[in-house]
């Protein structure tokens, strides 16, 4: 197949009822040149909208849509905020809300003067291997071409595990490609950047830092780090067990054996035995009893601010009276 690329500035065929279409990325880049800016408030809008649906089904992963907005300048797009997406299903598959989608980009408009729709996002609620989108997306993208021409599509992978190691976001961009003497209308993998102003990065601080209701901040902060080193830990023991299915494997001959991972193996194995020195369990034994010792100083402390409260408030009550037996 020949690649003809259709950059952002040039619109679609008009007529998209002749057009082929096909539900995959191609395995080549962008050729357009597209020099894409994510803001941090999109990622926590999509985010924020997966985890409310989810909420409110029950706990059921759901699919959820909304429209990008943004500038663009020549080459430079750059994604700046969002919104949601109405839809149903009718008969299998996904049916927009246009009139809906047409009030929210009004609203948005009158508050947003400078920002345009330039594309939409999703969510992927099982694994989608990269470069690839899900069944359906051409036929969406070419309803949100009626708000904007050949538009940006991102997605957010919100399936089990994803996020681990990179964020799980791709940027796709739409291209039209010559397959068998016809116009096809395909997706095509484009490289973005993180981009945040000094009002993005307090917002983020605070909603990685927002504090339950009725929680203090010194309890807070303890059970966030609790809770940090519990999910490091938790992390630790599936990346163990994740080594230790990989050696019973090699073992059983079931997949062939990778000296490099077993050098690294063994060399890790080899550290375990220093951890059970003498000196490692005086400096253990030292540090919890000084723990242990700044925990009993503690509760001592609250013992006697809770003494000291009872007696003032005993003399306050037997002051008052010993007064009135005095007056009368």
């Amino acid at each position: 197949a020949v690649g003809l690329n259709v950059s952002r500035e040039r619109p679609l065929f008009d007529n998209m009822s002749n057009m082929d279409t096909e539900d995959r990325a191609g395995t080549k880049g962008s050729s357009s040149g597209l020099n894409v800016s994510l803001h941090p408030l999109v990622i926590i809008n999509m985010s924020d909208h997966a985890t409310r649906k989810k909420s409110l089904s029950g706990g059921r992963p759901q699919r959820v849509l909304g429209v990008l907005l943004g500038v663009q300048e020549g080459r430079n797009v750059e994604i700046c905020n969002s919104f949601e997406i109405d839809y149903k299903i009718v008969d299998g598959k996904i049916q927009i809300n246009m009139d809906y989608l047409n009030v929210k980009q009004e609203q948005y408009k009158k508050v947003f003067a400078k920002y345009e729709p330039i594309g939409w996002y999703s969510n992927s609620t099982t694994f989608v291997p990269p470069g690839e989108v899900l069944p359906g997306d051409i036929t969406l993208h070419q309803e949100i071409q009626a708000v904007c021409e050949n538009p940006l599509y991102l997605l957010l992978d919100t399936s089990e595990g994803a996020g681990i190691r990179d964020l799980p976001i791709q940027v796709f961009e739409s291209e039209l490609r010559m397959v068998e003497d016809r116009p096809t209308l395909s997706f095509s993998l484009s490289s973005y950047a993180l981009c945040s102003n000094d009002a993005e990065r307090i917002s983020v601080d605070q909603v990685s830092n927002l504090l339950p209701s009725g929680s203090s901040s010194a309890s807070t902060a303890l059970t966030t780090h609790l809770g940090a080193v519990n999910s490091a830990m938790e992390m630790l023991r599936k990346r163990v067990r994740c080594v230790v299915a990989v050696m019973h494997a090699m073992q059983q001959g079931q997949v062939p054996r990778d000296h490099a991972f077993l050098r690294q193996v063994a060399s890790l194995c080899q550290r375990l035995p220093s951890m059970d020195t003498e000196e490692f369990r005086e400096d253990f034994v030292q540090v919890y009893n000084d723990t242990m010792l700044v925990t009993y100083l503690a509760a001592m402390t609250k013992g006697t601010n809770s003494v000291s409260e009872l007696i003032d408030k005993f003399n306050v009550a037997y002051e008052k009276g010993s007064r009135r037996r005095g007056l009368f």
